[in-house]
């Protein structure tokens, strides 16, 4: 009779955590379901959730930025009585002052908080980034493409909503040349006060001589050559030269690989193209599967012959019946079968079976190409005035 009770008793135990277990694995499977209804591409929003269980009771634990993913998640947990530890952000620290400048010459994005973690981008100096939370000397930020990842604490200043305003007024002109620096006086031999890149966008509160006087965003003064600057006309008339596009592409030939590089420092391949049209006020999304998305299709079914310069050209795995497709590299042609991209370094080959700098891997991997040119929509290709982020801080 004992024994029969022991078997029972084993029995209940185990259907009652395999109903757990089910239970558990429903709810995840739930949990999956509203994050992708939300959130297509989670590179584009934050989204930590998990199903864990705390004090003997299930739970939905984590954050995310998500408003209608955290409603959805909230009716589910009161759905199956589920105790609820999601935080909706930003937290309450950021909730009025979202704001924060970029103080660096560069500044990496990386994806979790700490040194070590990948790389998944990078940011010049003077972009406006949304801060959700600080974590152990690191923010979460999002930036103008909407990306995000986190920061060390040294590379944001924040600013409050005055601030951000005062900010606004400030003259703003663009560093435009590959590598250069900010001097603590109006002379090449002062001091150093900060290296600049290509791109980086310069706050002038004076000027002296062949100087301009700038402020960044941590509060250092420096003088930057005039001449190693431009205004934002071109920004501004929201115009794009796509010979001048293709000159600015040629500038960074030679420079090194980096994965995650958005800068005149180093660069990925999306990094390369996306700095390119940067520089000419736009901005792309961050990833070539991202940027495959967006713009006019150009057909390449029968060669090459509808291509123009300006163009992006995506190469990667084709769809099969049995493999999806896979983008993950693009360049940026330039004419002739030509194409300027970064493997290895920033490089010139072509598409041209009869040209020394033919290789037959880019032709068998060619996936797309897409235009830029005339597709400035707002959606995947925006100007850079228009973009709700540097609307915070153009004058």
């Amino acid at each position: 009779m004992i024994n029969q009770f022991k078997y029972l008793l084993i029995i209940f135990i185990f259907s009652m955590t395999s109903c757990s277990q089910q239970t558990n694995e429903e709810i995840s499977a739930r949990v999956t379901e509203i994050q992708k209804s939300n959130i297509p591409d989670k590179r584009l929003m934050f989204w930590n959730i998990d199903v864990i269980s705390s004090e003997g009771e299930n739970c939905l634990s984590g954050e995310t930025a998500s408003e209608k993913g955290f409603s959805e998640l909230k009716s589910l947990a009161v759905q199956h009585d589920l105790k609820f530890e999601v935080e909706l952000l930003p937290t309450e620290r950021f909730k009025e002052n979202v704001w924060g400048l970029v103080t660096l010459s560069v500044c990496n994005i990386r994806g979790k908080a700490t040194h070590s973690s990948e790389l998944l981008s990078q940011a010049l100096l003077g972009t406006p980034v949304k801060v959700y939370k600080e974590e152990g000397g690191w923010y979460l930020i999002q930036t103008p493409d909407r990306y995000f990842g986190w920061v060390d604490d040294a590379a944001v200043s924040l600013k409050s909503n005055p601030e951000l305003a005062d900010w606004k007024n400030l003259k703003k002109v663009l560093f435009n040349k590959q590598f250069g620096f900010a001097y603590a006086g109006i002379d090449e031999n002062t001091a150093i006060e900060s290296d600049l890149l290509a791109g980086d966008l310069l706050s002038v509160i004076d000027s002296e001589n062949k100087f301009y006087k700038t402020l960044f965003a941590d509060g250092r003064r420096a003088f930057v050559k005039k001449d190693d600057c431009v205004s934002l006309e071109k920004w501004q008339t929201k115009k794009l030269v796509i010979d001048e596009v293709i000159e600015c592409s040629a500038k960074f030939k030679g420079l090194p690989y980096l994965w995650g590089g958005t800068s005149s420092k180093m660069v990925d391949c999306s990094g390369f193209t996306k700095t390119v049209y940067y520089m000419n006020g736009i901005i792309l999304q961050r990833d070539a599967s991202q940027q495959t998305l967006h713009g006019e299709l150009v057909d390449t079914a029968n060669g090459y012959e509808n291509l123009l310069p300006g163009d992006l050209v995506f190469f990667g795995r084709k769809a099969s019946a049995d493999t999806p497709e896979k983008v993950t590299h693009v360049g940026l042609y330039i004419g002739e079968k030509e194409f300027i991209h970064a493997s290895g370094k920033v490089r010139i080959n072509s598409l041209d079976k009869t040209k020394e700098n033919y290789t037959e891997h880019y032709e068998n991997a060619f996936v797309r190409s897409r235009r830029v040119i005339e597709n400035v929509k707002g959606e995947g290709i925006e100007w850079i005035v228009d973009n709700e982020f540097y609307k915070e801080i153009l004058p």
